[in-house]
């Protein structure tokens, strides 16, 4: 059980550090109406060379699981500070940035077990529990170029074990203008480790809907559909971990997210032999931080 927990809390810190990003450039997002009167909306990413863009990322955990008759509670907490200093934004609006988490604070209760806690801003020394996280605070994890859109050009990771979320840094945006109830996807894979250590591949679809667009900021409902045909609950373990589910709150004119949720409740069956269980509960939510908040709390991001 205890590699059960180890597993949990090192996909918690992955997705509360990148799961849920945002990114853009200077492509003009002002409302547009096409020939059926209904107005739409280009959706662009839109920062400035020297710019810090700061976000609260809180990843809230609870992980029951039930193997050979032995129950487990897991919960964990984690809260961080990412930042992007944009180097640059060209002629087309591609964006190059540095990528740093500049705090945490992370907690987490096994059942039976004393809790562990480690707060950048307080402990010298982190237990082993998040050695490899406090590694990883305060320095450049890598150089990313992005386009308005949100697609990721080119990525220069400063440390090899930069994981950035599910594999995505970004919201992807739509290529044209959308009105309200248009949606747009994108396709991709996720690696699943197999018992045996092999690696299989899952495809996966990530669908967008613009729900709303009100006082300029745009509301769009996000989801996740499994394409590849998945029976064993093995690999459903694994799957409902890197899923998601949520909203997610864009401001038109500024070109940037400014909130998002992502929620999962998902139970398994037989995930390791035909008695076990699993019921895995998230929430992760991501908040634009104020400049002003800034400018009272965080120093300058790390080069």
């Amino acid at each position: 059980m205890k590699a059960v927990t180890k597993l949990f809390v090192f996909a918690a810190w992955t997705l509360a550090a990148g799961v849920l990003a945002a990114a853009d450039a200077p492509t003009g997002a002002a409302p547009s109406a096409a020939n059926d009167g209904a107005e739409r909306f280009h959706l662009r990413y839109k920062f400035s060379p020297g710019e810090v863009f700061r976000c609260k990322v809180t990843h809230l955990t609870t992980v029951e699981t039930k193997i050979r008759g032995v129950a487990e509670t897991v919960k964990t907490r984690s809260a961080s500070t990412k930042a992007w200093k944009i180097l640059s934004v060209d002629q087309v609006g591609n964006v190059t940035f540095t990528y740093t988490v500049e705090d945490v604070s992370m907690w987490q209760q096994p059942s039976g077990r004393e809790e562990i806690r480690y707060d950048s801003a307080k402990d010298k020394e982190p237990p082993d529990e998040y050695r490899h996280v406090a590694e990883t605070v305060g320095v450049s994890l890598g150089t990313i170029t992005i386009s308005a859109s949100g697609e990721i050009l080119r990525r220069e990771n400063a440390r090899p074990q930069f994981k950035p979320g599910i594999g995505e840094l970004t919201i992807p945006l739509p290529p044209q203008p959308v009105k309200i109830g248009d949606s747009w996807s994108t396709e991709g894979e996720l690696p699943i480790r197999l018992k045996e250590g092999q690696v299989k591949r899952i495809k996966t679809r990530h669908i967008y809907e613009l729900k709303q667009v009100r006082t300029g900021v745009a509301t769009i409902a996000a989801r996740t559909e499994v394409l590849t045909p998945v029976d064993d609950p093995a690999i459903q373990s694994q799957l409902v971990q890197r899923v998601k589910r949520g909203e997610v709150r864009f401001d038109v004119d500024a070109g940037r997210v400014l909130q998002q949720q992502m929620d999962t409740d998902e139970t398994v069956i037989g995930f390791s032999g035909a008695d076990s269980m699993m019921k895995y509960l998230v929430r992760l939510t991501e908040e634009m931080v104020p400049q002003q908040d800034v400018a009272q709390s965080a120093g300058p991001a790390v080069q």
